[in-house]
């Protein structure tokens, strides 16, 4: 009784009958290496519970995902098998419709996955399917000058040294350790320049010329466990900004550090939350990093602008039947955040 009180009371709590056609897509070139024979072992043990199942591969582009919209429509779930990047050029075709989603991590970090304790154990998919409660759950849009339509993120996107690195790293395949980090880090340590901004949000404008490590995010969680913008929530209908004014080589090594030990940074970040964060860079281009991917493969041009809103309407995010909504995820916090209150600046000690 507790619970369906609690599940009543919380309009981001949703429950749905437990779905019978599953949609699973997966992407053979992900880092895991691995994604396809997941998706076929989870293809026999839905089907084997009487599930009808369909599976299909990712697409390199977001149009290629048009093609199979009416499928993921007419399905009762969709199964990712893969890492954030191809949860992002989903994000707005399921956002079309009412289907859920469910990740097997399959990526570098496999952040959305992680962050909702999501595992390739087929028993944890059975039991959130029986269980069927799902998340209504917001993402970011980021839009400007030389980006056609708006296009998704859930988790963060940034400049700043991992930009850098990101960018180092580029379009090299296969998984990434903490060597192959530390190496790309060290060379973009070595050219580090921080880009010069001025933010504003929701008509206010809170940073003037200023250069620094910027992140905008939709969600805490961040590579390696690394905290950097603990009141990020996907449950509030909001982006959180965080700037680290006047950043400087000790910081980022000190970020770079925590990393690697997969600690807090507790970094002297400045802190703003809104739904509209419009961004103006100034003097020299830069790469953006948007979900652990170099952003269009090409930098922001110096003095462009780049909106980044929040999505109109959530998409349902179906969660392990164990998942605690109240407790603590791996990043702090909580997947609800309850009494959560969105200052206008906050920044931590």
């Amino acid at each position: 009784m507790k619970d369906n009180l609690f599940f009543q009371s919380n309009p981001m709590i949703i429950k749905i009958p437990s779905p019978q056609k599953i949609l699973i897509i997966y992407n053979p070139i992900s880092s895991a290496g691995n994604t396809e024979a997941i998706a076929c072992k989870l293809e026999m043990e839905l089907s084997l519970h009487g599930k009808t199942v369909e599976v299909r591969t990712s697409e390199k582009k977001m149009k290629g995902y048009t093609f199979i919209a009416d499928e993921i429509s007419a399905s009762d779930l969709v199964v990712v098998v893969g890492g954030d990047g191809t949860i992002r050029k989903l994000l707005d075709i399921i956002n079309k419709t009412s289907t859920p989603m469910y990740a097997i991590p399959g990526g570098n970090e496999s952040l959305f996955a992680n962050y909702y304790e999501m595992s390739s154990r087929a028993e944890d998919l059975l039991q959130a399917i029986t269980s069927g409660t799902c998340l209504q759950q917001f993402y970011g849009l980021i839009s400007g000058k030389g980006i056609r339509g708006e296009k998704p993120f859930f988790n963060m996107a940034s400049m700043g040294l991992d930009s850098l690195i990101v960018k180092n790293i580029g379009k090299r395949k296969g998984p990434l350790n903490d060597s192959i980090y530390l190496w790309h880090g060290l060379r973009a340590l070595c050219s580090l320049h921080h880009p010069t901004v001025s933010v504003n949000i929701d008509g206010q404008q809170v940073i003037d010329h200023a250069s620094g490590y910027i992140i905008v995010a939709n969600n805490s969680a961040y590579a390696r466990n690394l905290n950097l913008v603990p009141s990020a929530n996907p449950s509030h209908e909001e982006l959180v900004l965080g700037f680290l004014p006047g950043a400087r080589h000790q910081h980022e090594l000190l970020k770079a550090m925590k990393i690697l030990q997969r600690k807090p940074a507790n970094l002297p970040m400045q802190y703003y939350s809104g739904k509209n964060i419009i961004c103006t860079l100034h003097e020299k281009s830069y790469p953006l990093q948007v979900d652990g991917d170099y952003f269009r493969y090409r930098d922001i041009e110096a003095e462009s602008t780049i909106e980044f809103s929040i999505s109109s309407r959530p998409i349902r995010v179906l969660i392990p039947a164990f998942l605690d909504l109240t407790g603590p995820t791996i990043s702090g916090g909580n997947l609800l955040n309850e009494g959560h209150d969105p200052l206008t600046q906050r920044s931590s000690p």
